[in-house]
């Protein structure tokens, strides 16, 4: 596998809680009153010096605390049925996982350094000016944005 494809497999897993709260609610009728945006999102849970922006550094932070949060047990590494459990993506976010876990560790596992990587990965992907910070210009509207690229009002 090549290092581009594993970084790439990495990163999308460790999109996964984006991806989760991207989800909407079960109604086609969702709005951005109803949903913050996803930088908002980012914001909230990343964003720590209350900058308006997201460094290299919350983004490594956050992603952190996600594997801490998954790896209840302390193991170092998880597997891809706790990744799912701990996002409540069920039973198709569950074969989702394996897939991608599969993949990467050759134990059914990612560490938390493969983990980290791929978080870093990930916000190199975000960060598209490469100023080493994610702004509200350079995160996706999300799911429900109108479908002619215009962020919700």
């Amino acid at each position: 596998m090549s290092r581009t494809l594993f970084f790439a497999l990495l990163a999308a897993l460790a999109a996964a809680p984006f991806a989760a709260f991207a989800q909407s609610n079960g109604t086609n009728t969702a709005t951005a009153a109803t949903h913050p945006s996803p930088f908002a999102h980012m914001l909230k849970k990343m964003d720590s010096d209350s900058d308006g922006k997201i460094s290299s550094a919350e983004f490594q932070a956050a992603a952190a605390a996600r594997f801490a949060a998954i790896d209840t047990q302390g193991a170092g590494k998880i597997t891809a049925a706790q990744i799912a459990a701990a996002h409540g993506a069920g039973e198709r976010g569950e074969k989702f996982a394996d897939r991608e876990v599969a993949k990467v560790g050759s134990d059914g596992t990612i560490t938390k350094d493969q983990y980290l990587a791929a978080a870093q990965a990930r916000f190199a992907k975000l960060d598209k000016n490469g100023d080493g910070f994610i702004t509200s210009d350079e995160v996706p509207a999300g799911r429900w944005a109108k479908k002619d690229g215009a962020q919700p009002k």
